[in-house]
């Protein structure tokens, strides 16, 4: 009898927590169809053993144009098709992030990915000076040198089978660091910052066992006091980072790098804050968005170039293409890109955007409808949750024939005309979408382009697979591995240029 009491009482507390209009929407989710569940967990299982995309990948013709599945015993609506999708994605009244984005306040803190909407209205907006193309330009030259200092340590394995993720995920934290919390990307890493490479995520972990989705009963826990102790020690370490940066600013009186005109994100918030009588940022508030920043940028950028990496070694027509690519902007010249060499890489662009869509590192997303909407014969109603799949609708035949093929001429010029605009969404699409999308396609190229200006890749015989999980971000399980062979261009760095510019390997992009 306890039992029951107790499992009631859940129940109550979880629909009291994420659905207001809980019994219309079940009404109406209940004419869905969508895949089988089991007892309590519904369809959160999916989620916890990780196969939840594939799943739908290959079942969601079977459910009808829109489909169901709960997540314990909250319910959701799930759009596939582009049609559907943008009229969710288009509207204003549809921004606010699903209920379970609750569940990673304690790991991400309130950045822009977990914000209300009143919040992220405003921060958005000032967040978004930050990463104009003149902010962006000033680190080109920070992704050149990191790229180039990847490819040394590449290189020291030249002719070796590697796990090209380990690689890439060790340059990928020198970038975010330099560029978020103004960090030299070449300066040796401390206890402190090292925090941010270590993952305390909960979620799927509390989906295991629904009554931690009640939040005074997860607080009780182990897990959560690891948690929100990670989180602290993070919070901790951008507050004195940013004290110090503040004192140092007020006495040299600039706000960035004097030489190159470089900006962090912490900078710049220091001087937006500064510069406002009222600044409608809190100094907490600016520490929380570093740290997002921080812990979203590494793990999405770093699988993005890997991936790309792993089948430009499996077609070697596509990595061919890439080097006559760079042939042509760089000739015989060992300078590092600027954006305009990296504006004229259409092919390596190619290449990221289909590996984008093939494996989307954000592969899923969520929002809470604002108002009743329509797709087609159904009328979804006001406060359902509805998640979007990018793994899902990038494999759709109608939109991309041969969906599990690598076919980056799907993106040349002629072809994405008549593209749907939400067939391809791996940096979302519409008001709420990526910020940092040309941050991490400048990244992407300049890291790819200086691995391939240098050495030759090929596949890994056995390994030239991988198998795809789902943890928040795609993850390629037992990782992605392939050959590399410097080629007779290859001089290990002793200095990075950039145009007419040098500065030593010692400082890579060090902002003051």
């Amino acid at each position: 009898m306890w039992a029951y009491i107790v499992l009631v009482a859940v129940i109550l507390a979880i629909l009291h927590a994420y659905q207001k209009n809980y019994f219309r929407i079940i009404r109406f989710i209940f004419t869905l169809d969508g895949p089988k569940t089991v007892p309590i967990l519904g369809n959160a299982n999916l989620f916890i053993e990780g196969n939840v995309l594939q799943r739908i990948a290959d079942e969601h013709q079977n459910y009808g144009r829109i489909m169901r599945i709960w997540m314990t015993f909250v319910p959701h609506v799930v759009l596939i098709e582009p049609e559907d999708i943008k009229i969710l994605l288009q509207n204003k009244k549809h921004i606010a992030k699903a209920s379970f984005y609750k569940l990673v306040d304690d790991f991400l803190g309130k950045g822009l990915i977990t914000q209300d909407v009143d919040k992220w209205t405003v921060h958005r907006k000032i967040l978004e000076s930050a990463f104009t193309s003149h902010m962006l330009q000033k680190f080109i030259e920070t992704f050149g040198e990191c790229a180039d200092r990847l490819v040394d340590k590449l290189l020291e394995k030249d002719g070796e089978d590697i796990n090209i993720t380990t690689f890439v995920n060790n340059s990928v934290y020198d970038i975010v660091k330099e560029t978020i919390l103004g960090i030299p990307a070449s300066q040796t890493y401390n206890d402190g910052e090292d925090k941010f490479r270590k993952n305390q995520f909960m979620m799927t972990y509390r989906f295991a066992r629904p009554w931690l989705l009640i939040n005074w009963i997860y607080r009780l826990t182990a897990a959560n006091k690891s948690e929100k102790q990670h989180q602290n020690e993070l919070i901790d370490y951008c507050s004195k980072k940013m004290e110090e940066m503040h004192r140092s600013l007020q006495k040299n009186d600039f706000f960035n790098d004097p030489r190159t005109g470089k900006t962090s994100l912490l900078q710049f918030m220091i001087k937006y804050m500064i510069n406002m009588n009222d600044p409608p940022i809190t100094k907490q508030e600016a520490i929380e968005q570093c740290c997002t920043f921080m812990l979203a940028g590494q793990e999405s950028v770093a699988t993005a170039t890997a991936i790309t990496l792993f089948y430009l070694a499996k077609n070697r027509k596509w990595q061919e293409k890439c080097i006559e690519e760079f042939n042509e902007i760089f000739g015989e010249d060992r300078r590092l890109p600027t954006i305009e060499d990296l504006k004229k890489m259409k092919n390596l662009e190619m290449c990221i955007k289909e590996s984008l869509r093939l494996y989307p590192t954000v592969p899923l997303f969520a929002r809470t409808l604002g108002e009743d909407m329509t797709v087609g014969e159904h009328v979804i109603p006001a406060g359902c949750n509805v998640i979007i799949m990018p793994y899902c609708t990038h494999r759709l035949p109608h939109h991309f024939p041969d969906p599990h093929d690598f076919k980056p001429e799907r993106f040349s010029l002629e072809n994405s005309k008549e593209m749907h605009p939400c067939a391809y969404i791996p940096f979302s699409y519409g008001r709420r979408n990526c910020i940092g999308k040309q941050f991490a396609m400048y990244q992407m190229q300049s890291t790819i382009s200086a691995i391939l200006r240098n050495s030759e890749l090929e596949p890994v015989l056995g390994k030239e697979n991988f198998l795809a999980q789902y943890r928040v971000t795609i993850r390629a399980h037992g990782g992605l591995w392939i050959r590399i062979k410097a080629n007779d261009k290859y001089k290990p760095k002793q200095s990075y240029t950039s145009g007419t510019e040098t500065s030593d390997f010692s400082e890579c992009g060090v902002p003051h």
